[in-house]
């Protein structure tokens, strides 16, 4: 009989363990941005769990992002600098406010770095930008060694 009863209370335990591993926790889809809300699925592609930047300007200068003479000078170097990619193209919006999807096209147009980098020396990323209703993607260069004021590419929106 006894034995029956550590049967049962181990089931039991089981049972409980189990239901406890296999609870997920509820966790916003699209986190908030510093200073407001995004719109829904700006974060379904990319770097889902990164805060992105608030941006408030669209630069007037047509190169401006889309040029490896004039990239987005995100800063944070090779501690941080791959995470303020992904917060800057986090911040970004299709001309009518679409979510953007972006990838990593690798990495090119090396410069000298006063520190950092490997042999201080740093390259640019270089990141495929499409959005819903985009045929043909757009390129975008972003320098992690260098911190400027950031701004929206023309042609691009801000999620404010």
């Amino acid at each position: 009989m006894k034995k029956r009863e550590v049967m049962k209370k181990t089931a039991a335990l089981l049972c409980g363990a189990l239901a406890v591993w296999s609870c997920e926790t509820t966790r916003l889809k699209t986190p908030p941005t510093y200073g407001g809300a995004v719109s829904e699925g700006l974060h379904e592609k990319g770097a889902s769990g990164v805060l992105p930047f608030l941006i408030q300007e669209t630069s007037d200068d047509e190169s401006y992002g889309f040029t490896e003479t004039n990239p987005v000078r995100v800063g944070g170097g090779r501690e941080a600098g791959v995470r303020n990619e992904q917060r800057y193209l986090n911040a970004l919006l299709g001309p009518n406010g679409q979510a953007l999807e972006y990838q990593l096209e690798g990495s090119c147009c090396a410069f000298k770095v006063p520190a950092g980098g490997i042999d201080n020396e740093g390259q640019l990323d270089v990141y495929s930008v499409t959005w819903r209703g985009r045929k043909e993607p757009l390129k975008l260069y972003l320098n992690m060694y260098e911190e400027a004021d950031l701004k929206a590419p023309k042609g691009l929106a801000a999620a404010k």
